[in-house]
């Protein structure tokens, strides 16, 4: 956990310096320079709670995690801060590109990793709980902010969501809403997506329409994983290979079944480079209405 919280540490630095040296550059805008002079302060209260709760941490606290950020994931997440930093310093970044960048910074789908992170850590006490409230409030500012602007709802609607080109159609069944919404971000790019908070509606999407890959978490309420798996197949056959179980069960009698089934299985936690490897070949061998199994 010590690690998640370094690396918001190093998201939330890395904006506040962003947004610091933009009030300079735009300090001809008093409004915009002000609004920018205010993330700075926000950005820097983030950081403060964050490591207060880093300091609280014991050696003994353990906080299980869903998602391991390799090196390459974190990069890729922190190109639009660096990105612009680097714009700005040569000055090549206008104003309105700079709204841009904190509207993807802020509200794009990727943000969702952000806040993964900090829903992972929420269990660690009070201080990383207010954290997450201060972070709502930052975000809800800025949306203020950028609605009043000409365009600002459009561009807002933009970067929250654009929907891929792709007639492919994920599934995935998870109750822990944080990890779903994770799930949802490393899948958007090549399909459309559906959520499902247990195996009860998960299955009830099944009956409603082709999917050509179901990411499904094992233990669930109203219905587990591997009953909605069974059931499924029953309604469509095809569908087996076209599974991934996320979970990290430790039942000896599910775990059995996923071993003896054609599934494909990812034990919790995962790095996110292999989740969407996995993914990728999933979807890859895969086409809508036309289903193969996955060897």
């Amino acid at each position: 956990m010590n690690e998640i919280i370094s690396w918001l540490i190093e998201v939330e630095t890395k904006a506040a310096k962003l947004y610091a040296d933009a009030a300079v550059t735009f300090a001809g805008d008093d409004k915009f320079a002000s609004f920018l002079s205010q993330l700075v302060n926000e950005e820097q209260d983030h950081i403060k709670l964050l490591e207060e709760s880093m300091a609280s941490l014991s050696c003994e606290s353990i906080v299980k995690v869903t998602f391991h950020f390799d090196d390459d994931f974190r990069h890729k997440i922190l190109a639009p801060i660096v990105n612009a930093q680097h714009l700005l310093d040569r000055g090549e970044l206008s104003q309105r590109e700079m709204v841009d960048v904190i509207a993807e910074i802020e509200f794009s789908e990727w943000n969702e990793v952000f806040i993964y992170a900090i829903d992972a850590a929420k269990v660690l006490g009070e201080e990383i709980q207010h954290a997450a409230s201060e972070i709502d409030q930052h975000r809800i500012h800025i949306q203020e902010y950028i609605s009043a602007l000409p365009d600002g709802e459009s561009l807002l609607q933009k970067v929250r969501r654009l929907k891929p080109v792709s007639n492919k159609r994920v599934l995935i069944v998870e109750d822990n809403v944080a990890v779903a919404r994770m799930l949802e971000v490393l899948t958007m790019d090549d399909a459309e997506v559906i959520l499902a908070r247990d195996g009860e509606e998960g299955l009830s999407h099944i009956q409603e329409g082709h999917f050509d890959l179901i990411v499904a978490d094992v233990i669930m309420p109203k219905m587990d994983g591997i009953e909605m798996y069974k059931k499924a197949l029953s309604i469509d056959p095809t569908l087996e290979g076209h599974f991934i179980f996320f979970t990290g069960t430790e039942d000896p009698e599910q775990l059995k079944f996923l071993q003896s089934s054609d599934v494909t299985v990812l034990q919790k936690p995962s790095p996110v480079k292999l989740i969407c490897q996995i993914i990728d070949q999933v979807l890859a061998k895969s086409s809508p209405r036309q289903n193969t199994t996955v060897q």
